[in-house]
């Protein structure tokens, strides 16, 4: 059985939405009304268009998410799994999906009261919610309020889906140094605060392009459950103009809390002015920018850049980014991870072995120039398994991106310049 699925919402103005698909899934999941919920009770909350969001499998809904907005509050009133679709992470998916449609209709808290063991119950812990004991009573403010959705979704943000931060393979260090210093602070400010630690709210990634700065910044908004907005450069501009616009774009966004800023090719906005003259205004803005983004807690600024040396050396003082990360090509250990989505785990050091300086993308190429040698076999009549010579040919056809001249620079960059 295929296990692939995605997350929708319900456009109650469809006449064909699937109404009674969702209920049918509902008597199939056995308990999945929320306590002091019906069957009717969820009929009439689809009738009246309240917040619902549905998983769909290739065959049809394998999941369902339903709440009734009552005032400030929402209530969770149902949610299944279909029997063969459990523990797959579809339900943490759906209650995130379900938060965007429980704002957009003003509410800032969802709260579910479950039975003993309820279907879908482990997903509450998973996205944030805190239970209260003595009742399964499952509570947690909704990501932002409608205003501040309004902003992220302005300036085209989204709230990533789950699954990024796992999906991230061939990093395990730099993930263990993100999730130590950034994620577990800002997943638990009280205990931070108690202890005198301050999380980080501006970090620099650098490193050789491909190598997955980009996917961690939208891996940490995924993981932290917060909205992602990226800011392009290529939008903003340059000099005067790019600076008002930059100004504009964060005085904005000042307002939306649990926020990951994104902003790409720091090399381009704020190169060093003594070569790039035309620079001084984004420089000068930037300085005065991040400690005023700084200043709120639940926000997150990630710049990354392909060419730290050419970043103006103030933005790299400290007080300016908390953390300044080296993300380079996957090490011997990471291949080794990458090598066995391709291979038999006996044989993935071989194949680690042969792509020093491959990125996931170039395991991604790899893993589809091997397919296409063992699709070609079968259309000759052969099996069509993919072999350990299929990957090897396929690695021995394949660039690296980081080359080893590349790597040498980013090793000496990452030495000057790491704050970790």
């Amino acid at each position: 059985m295929s296990t692939a699925w995605r997350v929708l919402s319900i456009d109650h103005r469809d006449p064909i939405a699937p109404f009674e698909e969702i209920v049918r899934l509902i008597d199939a999941a056995g308990t999945a009304t929320a306590a002091g919920y019906s069957r009717s009770d969820v009929v009439e909350a689809l009738r009246e268009g309240q917040p619902a969001v549905v998983a769909v499998g290739p065959e049809g809904l394998v999941g369902v998410a339903v709440a009734r907005v009552a005032g400030r509050d929402a209530h969770l009133v149902a949610l299944a799994l279909h029997p063969q679709w459990r523990n797959l992470g579809i339900g943490s998916a759906l209650l995130q999906r379900l938060d965007e449609g429980i704002i957009h209709q003003g509410a800032t808290r969802l709260l579910a009261l479950l039975h003993e063991g309820q279907v879908g119950e482990s997903a509450f812990p998973h996205q944030g919610f805190s239970r209260l004991d003595g009742l399964h009573l499952y509570e947690r403010p909704v990501s932002m309020v409608p205003e501040e959705l309004a902003i992220v979704e302005r300036y085209g943000g989204h709230f990533p889906g789950t699954g990024l931060w796992e999906a991230m393979k061939g990093f395990s260090r730099t993930k263990q140094l993100l999730e130590q210093r950034v994620v577990a602070p800002l997943s638990h400010p009280e205990l931070a605060d108690r202890i005198g630690l301050v999380p980080p709210a501006a970090i620099l990634l650098f490193g050789p392009p491909g190598t997955g700065k980009t996917s961690f910044a939208r891996a940490v908004a995924s993981r932290l459950s917060w909205a992602f907005v990226e800011l392009h450069p290529s939008l903003l501009g340059h000099g005067v103009e790019g600076a008002a616009a930059l100004r504009e774009s964060l005085r904005d966004l000042e307002v939306v809390d649990r926020l990951v800023c994104f902003i790409d090719e720091a090399d381009e906005l704020v190169a060093d002015r003594a070569d790039r003259p035309e620079n001084q205004a984004m420089v000068n803005e930037l300085l005065k920018s991040i400690p005023t983004f700084k200043s709120r807690p639940q926000r997150l600024m990630v710049m990354a850049t392909n060419s730290i040396a050419a970043i103006d050396a103030a933005m790299l003082r400290p007080g300016r980014f908390d953390l300044i990360v080296p993300v380079g090509a996957p090490d011997a250990d990471g291949r080794v991870e990458l090598a066995a989505e391709l291979v038999p785990a006996g044989e993935a050091t071989l194949v680690a072995g042969r792509t020093e300086g491959f990125t996931p993308a170039d395991y991604a190429l790899v893993a589809q120039r091997s397919a296409q040698r063992a699709f070609d076999r079968a259309l000759a009549g052969g099996d069509g398994e993919i072999t350990e010579a299929d990957v090897l040919d396929a690695v021995a056809a394949t660039r690296p991106s980081v080359s080893a001249e590349a790597s040498a620079r980013f090793a000496e960059e990452a030495s000057r310049y790491a704050r970790l």
